[in-house]
């Protein structure tokens, strides 16, 4: 693989170069673009082939290549969401690099759909509200600004339920996996437990047998001899 003199390879100035661009598109307006999807895509192709590579550059790099990547998939995904008040809290929680085009392209996003969402609310509520001041109806008017609050307040409480919902799932599913760990470490001290009396009773039962056939050939060693001496001293007898 060719490396420029600054010691980056070819395909890591490709991937520097096809990032900023898509940095860029992504700061003027990324749901005006479609090419951009399709940029990220090819991003993450080519990230996942520069880890691979010999030629590959140091931890921090990839990790900052890594989260500028992830900051356009948020912008990306956030710019699917349909519900107003979900896309502005999913955009003031994606995490931008420290680098200036990133932040900046972070504080129009969030602006911009905080702006969507306050003109949803209150778009239409120019035209009711001459129409109520025309006929000096104030009471309707209040009606209407708490109903709109009233509006923005449950939107705000169904996403707090859902998130802690989400969370208390998540947390029980952590709690039930440390569960199951913890059993498993138990029933693997066990097995450990008993396999080493196991192995040092069989250790001790071969030692046993070991001394007990000792003692057996000891026993048929000494008959041996003995006959053997009996049988010297019954054939000299017969030979006087």
């Amino acid at each position: 693989m060719t490396v420029s003199k600054m010691g980056k390879s070819r395909l890591e100035i490709n991937f520097r170069r096809l990032l900023s661009r898509c940095e860029l598109m992504a700061k003027d307006n990324p749901s005006d673009d479609w090419r951009l999807e399709t940029f990220i895509a090819n991003l993450e192709e080519m990230l996942s082939e520069m880890d691979k590579s010999p030629n590959a550059p140091n931890k921090e790099t990839l990790s900052s290549y890594v989260r500028r990547l992830e900051f356009l998939k948020g912008l990306m995904d956030t710019n699917t969401i349909t519900n107003p008040i979900e896309k502005v809290f999913a955009a003031q929680h994606l995490n931008p690099s420290p680098d200036s085009v990133s932040k900046e392209t972070h504080q129009k996003t969030v602006t911009k759909y905080t702006r969507e969402l306050r003109d949803e609310l209150f778009g239409d509520s120019g035209l009711r509200q001459r129409q109520m001041e025309s006929s000096d109806d104030m009471d309707s008017l209040l009606k209407h600004h708490n109903n709109m609050h009233e509006k923005i307040a449950e939107n705000m409480l169904s996403l707090a339920r859902n998130m802690k919902e989400k969370s208390q799932l998540a947390g029980e599913i952590i709690k039930k996996d440390i569960q199951v760990v913890e059993k498993s470490s138990h029933l693997a001290e066990k097995n450990f437990s008993q396999l080493r009396v196991e192995s040092e009773r069989l250790q001790e039962h071969s030692r046993r047998a070991w001394k007990c056939w000792m003692w057996i050939m000891l026993v048929v060693v000494i008959v041996i001899f003995i006959n053997m001496v009996l049988f010297m001293k019954v054939m000299k007898k017969r030979k006087y």
